[in-house]
């Protein structure tokens, strides 16, 4: 894989967590600083808890990405969807913060 990837690429890949080998689904959203010029994550959609849950979605720091392969992104987040905390995380401190 190149070390450079486009939004448009990441968009197709599917997000799986390396931990229990869950899938999330495709990334919805990248998180940058303006102030910095730096990727500082992914966002991707979260585990659902029931069936008429509504939908979230995962802040996911560069830190917690394995690898980026040709058609998956591979991630490592604990059971309660926080990063290792040996993981850079990238400004969020040790918790991947929930979106609605």
């Amino acid at each position: 894989m190149d070390s450079e990837v486009t939004f448009c690429e990441l968009r197709k890949k599917e997000v799986v967590n390396a931990a229990d080998g869950s899938k999330l689904g495709h990334i919805v959203d990248m998180v940058i600083s303006v102030e910095n010029k730096t990727a500082l994550g992914i966002v991707a959609p979260a585990r659902r808890s029931g069936l008429f849950s509504k939908e979230q979605t995962i802040f996911i720091p560069l830190g917690c990405i394995v690898k980026i392969g040709s058609d998956v992104i591979l991630i490592d987040l604990n059971e309660d969807g926080k990063c290792p905390p040996d993981k850079p995380q990238g400004g969020c401190g040790n918790k991947c913060a929930l979106y609605s």
